[in-house]
Parts: structure tokens; C-alpha cells; sequence
């Protein structure tokens, strides 16, 4: 899934993940923050996570939806980075 800022700069693309033995992760995708083409951030993020971003942005920041597909699975790993990434601030707290 693809959602973009109404005057293209800045575009977030959500992908499956799998890991090495092309097992599809169904919790978690990864999330790509893209400002003029240029990646700026990769995370893996929850599902829930990913609605919560898409309506938010949406609905409060004026952010179209341009790619409702599904993307072609990335390989990622799950490591302590990413995994505080997926956290919510009260679970970190």
C-alpha cells in the first residue's frame, strides 16, 4: 500500500515482510518514509500500527492513498531496533 502527501513530497509505502525462509509475517510490514524520492526511514511496524498511520494521515493531513496493492514481500529481521519500533509509548513506559 502506497499513501502520498497531496503535493508528492513526501510518500509512505507499506510492504509484507518475510524472513529468510520465505515465510510471510502476517503481524508486521514494513514501512518506507520516502521525502522527494529519497528514503528517510525503514521500520517494521504492526499491522495496527500501519491502519492507525494510513487513517490518521488520511483523514487529518490531507495524505491520498496512490497504490491500494499489496507490494512484493521484503526480507527483514526482527531485531531489538526494530521491535521498539512497533511499540506503542505506553508499552514502553
Amino acid at each position: 500500500m502506497q499513501i502520498t502527501c497531496k503535493n508528492g513530497t513526501i510518500v509512505l509505502d507499506f510492504y509484507p515482510i518475510k524472513d529468510w525462509n520465505n515465510n510471510i509475517d502476517p503481524d508486521n510490514v514494513l514501512r518506507i518514509l520516502s521525502f522527494k524520492g529519497e528514503t528517510m526511514n525503514k521500520r517494521i511496524v504492526s499491522r495496527h500500527i500501519m491502519g492507525d498511520d494510513i487513517l490518521t494521515r488520511i483523514n487529518d493531513f490531507d495524505y491520498i492513498v496512490t497504490d491500494n496493492k499489496r507490494g512484493i514481500p521484503q526480507y527483514a529481521s526482527l531485531s531489538v531496533e526494530n521491535t521498539l519500533n512497533k511499540l506503542t509509548p505506553t508499552e514502553v513506559n
